[in-house]
């Protein structure tokens, strides 16, 4: 659902007079110029990143739809990381951080969107990059997504997502939840759990959903 600007400040402060843990860090990442590539950090909510810091083994395999501080992130702390990138530009900027941070267990490939219609979309390379089961998955990425929005790639990509996770404790993430009421009703999880709170260089709250299998 889409807030007005009155909505989202009413949202921001019940979440941190609820969440005060969160202030620090609200003050510390949200309230300056950096980006999720400069903290190396996923621009996801806080409480996510939190709960996959748990979560994440130094044996696990980690497939991303999108790319950027999150990759860093994942990278440090799982066995292997396969990223899948749109934007030329962006790519080279994340290969430059992965260079700098030495961090060789990234695989981040460049692969062409094709964003013409929901049938176009997924046979484009883009959405055929996954093609081996994971641990985790991250459904982020490209999306053409409004409040007029007729398919969604993020949701697509949900789709292609479940049928390569992991059935024996295997994780999905979603980001920016909130927009995909459809993904929680079709999701197949065992479990779906809702994490809505601030995150790194967010002025306001949003949420990131983890299906487990």
């Amino acid at each position: 659902m889409y807030l007005t600007n009155t909505q989202r400040l009413r949202k921001l402060i019940f979440s941190l007079l609820s969440k005060p843990g969160n202030i620090c860090s609200y003050l510390l990442h949200s309230v300056n110029s950096k980006s999720p590539l400069d903290l190396a950090m996923p621009w996801w909510s806080l409480d996510a990143i939190r709960t996959l810091e748990k979560h994440l083994l130094d044996e696990h395999e980690v497939f991303e739809w999108g790319s950027g501080g999150s990759t860093l992130y994942l990278a440090k702390r799982s066995k292997k990381v396969t990223a899948v990138e749109q934007n030329p530009e962006w790519f080279d900027k994340v290969s430059a951080s992965l260079e700098y941070e030495s961090l060789s267990n990234v695989s981040l490939l460049l692969r062409d969107l094709d964003m013409s219609g929901h049938e176009a979309f997924k046979s484009c390379p883009y959405a055929n990059t996954l093609d081996s089961s994971k641990d985790v998955i991250i459904v982020d990425g490209e999306d053409d997504f409004g409040p007029h929005s007729q398919w969604s790639a993020r949701e697509s990509c949900f789709q292609i997502s479940e049928a390569w996770i992991k059935k024996n404790a295997g994780l999905i993430i979603v980001d920016d939840s909130w927009r995909y009421p459809s993904i929680r009703r079709n999701s197949k999880a065992k479990k779906l759990v809702v994490h809505e709170s601030t995150g790194p260089c967010r002025m306001g709250v949003t949420s990131t959903d983890f299906h487990y299998y």
